[in-house]
């Protein structure tokens, strides 16, 4: 009796040839994949194709939507009057000098600081927006209240520094509020300048007027007078009779002007002329001092004749000015003799004649 071969666990045999997918899947067809549950919105691909998206991540504007001024409303945080984008619309003019916004305009806000003998001037050019021109007027008026009024020509300027800041704070707040998302940090305007403490300097100018005025008037040197009348209430018919005053008497001395002093007046007696001061180069001279015999003349007199006179004795062949060095004469060949003119308040009216004799 033959016992049978046990099966085969995993189906059929192979076939002959040894391949045991030469006959199809001997393991049976394939499962079918397990159906879960669908996914979640947001994983997977979805059924349909997303929606178009904005650029930069700002959402599409509502249906009639109005990109006129104002501002976006939370679109980008920017305004609806740019590009559609969240961007604030291009400006033209100056920006700030604090921080950058606009509008800003050009002006100058001024101090004044008073140090009894001297004083400083201060200036803080713009341009301003509306809050930061604001601070700045604020803190340098309320700097100049404390510190302006410290000499007697601060009493004067500093008045007119506050005048002048109040008519730059009337350009300042002409201006509307600065743009959001074109400005940085911005200065602290504080409070207003009528409710600082600072304003309680306005007090010193005032009284300082009004003592001078009351000195003017003699009030701090008014003296009492010292007599009195006693009035007897029974026989007087009223004890409220007040009895006449004095005449005063003004006694005026008599003017007597003193004589002026008589004036002393002196002559001007010019100085003669040197005729030496007009030769020229060609012209002719003569020392009327004579023939000494001297090769010097510390004082010539010189007198300019033609040079066809027999009476002259040089040549001018050169004439050197703003000097009274006559060895520049050294320089011409022809010449054999000098005149020198000095003048000691203006050396640039010196010159130098240089000289030839006439029968040399």
């Amino acid at each position: 009796m033959s016992v049978p071969p046990p099966p085969m666990p995993y189906g059929a045999p192979p076939p002959g040839d040894g391949n045991p997918y030469s006959s199809g899947n001997p393991y049976g067809p394939p499962a079918p994949p397990p159906q879960g549950p669908p996914n979640p919105p947001g994983y997977g691909y979805p059924s349909a194709p997303p929606p178009p998206q904005q650029p930069y991540g700002a959402p599409p504007p509502p249906a009639g939507y109005d990109y006129g001024g104002g501002y976006g409303g939370g679109y980008g945080g920017g305004f609806g009057g740019g590009d559609g984008y969240g961007y604030p619309p291009p400006m033209d003019g100056p920006a700030c000098r604090f921080c950058g916004g606009m509008p800003a305009v050009e002006t100058n806000v001024r101090g004044h600081q008073g140090m009894v003998l001297w004083y400083r001037m201060l200036r803080m050019p713009g341009p301003f927006c509306r809050t930061c021109g604001t601070a700045t007027v604020r803190d340098m008026s309320a700097r100049t209240l404390v510190q302006g009024w410290w000499g007697w020509i601060s009493m004067v300027l500093t008045p007119i520094t506050l005048l002048m800041n109040a008519f730059a704070n009337s350009k300042i707040k002409k201006l509307p509020p600065p743009v959001p998302g074109t400005h940085g940090p911005q200065l602290d305007p504080g409070v207003p300048l009528g409710r600082r403490p600072h304003m309680a300097m306005l007090l010193l100018p005032g009284s300082l007027v009004i003592a001078l005025l009351l000195v003017a008037g003699g009030v701090f040197d008014h003296k009492g007078d010292d007599t009195h009348v006693v009035v007897d209430p029974v026989s007087s018919p009223s004890r409220y009779t007040i009895p006449p005053l004095p005449s005063p008497t003004y006694t005026i001395p008599p003017y007597t002007p003193r004589p002026l002093p008589s004036p002393t007046i002196t002559p001007y007696t010019p100085k003669p002329l040197n005729p030496a001061d007009d030769a020229k180069v060609g012209d002719c001279l003569r020392n009327e001092n004579g023939d000494t015999g001297a090769t010097e003349d510390s004082n010539p007199k010189v007198a300019i004749l033609p040079c066809t006179d027999a009476k002259a004795q040089y040549k001018v062949i050169y004439k050197y000015t703003a000097t009274s060095d006559h060895t520049v004469c050294d320089k011409q060949p022809k010449a054999n003799g000098w005149y020198t003119s000095k003048h000691p308040a203006l050396p640039a009216l010196d010159y130098v004649l240089c000289l030839r004799a006439v029968n040399s």
